[in-house]
């Protein structure tokens, strides 16, 4: 029992900042942990489209490719008898592409460290803190929190570069994910949920420019294979994030809807990985567009 504990603790870390398109978090992020758990992640996310690295940045017309990795600790704890979790992810690495426009193409790279991210979540409601037997033997049913997350601008910027890797303002997101899980227990091998988050990103003015929040609706339904993979069928819908500058709106409302999946595996009793697979099926004019692939391994103790 102490082994498949273990297995399964290192399946279902509480949050997972995946940042594939830098605007969700991936399925299985918000999933129940005992109390005291630490985990460090490393992330690999390797992105095509006309999006750079940071929130909201979809540009029109743009060929961007990005090789970005990320380390993230993770600590969960009691607070009132609830689950919670601080984290801080680090993102470094590079993105580079082509801009077109009328008087032609206008080629940018930028490399380094990108912006700082923390945050934390909180549950409320069937998100007990529990040691480690109760937990493994819980019946979860419903469970809702509260997210909070906050990236500082201290990422690589230029601005005599078309294309940066850090955003040069302050984005803060408030969300609340929702997840039901079918099944006895934690450590049930035909366990399987339903995730939906929904969340709004707020973003600080950058010189003369201002743009409205950002509504993404992130949803997952994913299924254990048995003790050591998992796979999900992932979606994420975005709104929002009309520009303006110098107070004059830029008409560039973004609409976009992705699909993809993920197959996870518990590779050691406490080292897992997971495998993402993303791509925008609908987009508007200014919407987000484009795929990603990433790679999350997690460690455990």
């Amino acid at each position: 029992m102490r082994g498949k504990l273990s297995i399964l603790s290192a399946a279902t870390l509480l949050w997972v900042c995946d940042d594939a398109a830098a605007i969700d978090d991936g399925p299985r992020g918000y999933q129940l942990v005992p109390e005291g758990t630490n985990a460090i992640t490393v992330i690999g996310l390797f992105q095509e489209g006309n999006q750079s690295f940071g929130p909201g940045t979809a540009l029109s017309g743009a060929d961007i490719d990005i090789d970005i990795g990320l380390v993230q600790y993770t600590r969960s704890f009691n607070i009132a008898g609830n689950l919670g979790a601080l984290f801080v992810v680090l993102p470094a690495g590079k993105v580079s592409g082509t801009l077109h426009t009328a008087v032609g193409d206008l080629e940018g790279e930028s490399s380094g460290i990108g912006d700082l991210i923390v945050g934390g979540v909180v549950g409320l409601y069937g998100s007990p803190a529990l040691p480690k037997a109760e937990w493994a033997a819980y019946d979860p049913g419903l469970s809702i929190g509260l997210l909070g997350k906050v990236y500082a601008p201290t990422g690589a910027f230029s601005g005599d570069k078309i294309i940066n890797l850090g955003a040069d303002r302050w984005v803060g997101q408030i969300g609340l994910p929702m997840s039901y899980y079918f099944g006895t227990s934690m450590l049930d091998p035909e366990l399987a949920t339903l995730e939906l988050a929904p969340s709004v990103t707020f973003f600080s003015d950058s010189g003369d420019t201002s743009q409205d929040p950002i509504l993404t609706l992130e949803g997952h339904v994913t299924r254990n294979l048995g003790s050591r993979f998992w796979a999900s069928l992932d979606g994420l819908y975005v709104y929002g994030g009309e520009t303006s500058t110098n107070g004059i709106s830029n008409g560039d409302t973004q609409e976009s809807l992705a699909l993809g999946g993920t197959l996870g595996v518990n590779v050691t009793p406490s080292f897992s990985m997971k495998f993402s697979y993303g791509e925008f099926v609908y987009h508007n004019t200014d919407g987000l567009d484009g795929r990603s692939f990433r790679v999350v391994s997690n460690f455990v103790f």
